[in-house]
């Protein structure tokens, strides 16, 4: 697996709680056991550098589609999970 992709099967453990949300930012609970925890991760809205897979709805994203991710610095250990905005609605 690229460093920039998370794959359909990294996300099958992953437990996510949305805490907050707007058009432009989510705030979200983000666990994934054995590999990171975050408590209250901010991610923004972008478009998508490289396909992939939504981590909330488990749909298929491509290139250049609007996406939530997170937006930590350093980058986190998930900075290449996406979240589709249509999951949504926006």
């Amino acid at each position: 697996m690229k460093a920039n992709e998370y794959a359909a099967a990294d996300t099958e453990q992953v437990q996510i709680e949305i805490l907050e949300r707007s058009e432009n930012i989510l705030v979200i609970r983000w666990v994934e056991p054995g590999r990171c925890h975050y408590g209250e991760q901010r991610w923004r809205r972008r478009h998508a550098r490289a396909s992939g897979v939504c981590v909330v709805s488990r749909r298929a994203i491509r290139r250049g589609d609007a996406v939530f991710r997170p937006a930590e610095r350093p980058a986190p250990s998930n900075a290449a999970a996406m979240i589709a905005v249509e999951a949504f609605g926006y």
